[in-house]
């Protein structure tokens, strides 16, 4: 029992951790949410394709370009 005393500060601070890290990602704007969901389909394409899913990842413009060339 001595063991699981000593990680239960460290279990309540990795939840602290986890609680903190939902606040910030729900704070972002809506563009900044679908660039990290886009970065994780790119992580995850590769290990799915090698399992034989047929993987697409979003296509997104890059929206800094697209207004310098209005301007």
């Amino acid at each position: 029992m001595e063991s699981v005393d000593r990680m239960n500060p460290e279990v309540a601070r990795l939840f602290t951790a986890k609680q903190e890290r939902r606040r910030q990602l729900a704070a972002l704007p809506f563009p900044n949410k679908v660039r990290l969901v886009v970065q994780l389909q790119r992580m995850a394409a590769p290990i799915l394709r090698t399992r034989g899913r047929d993987v697409r990842v979003w296509n997104l413009k890059d929206r800094s370009q697209e207004s310098a060339k209005i301007q």
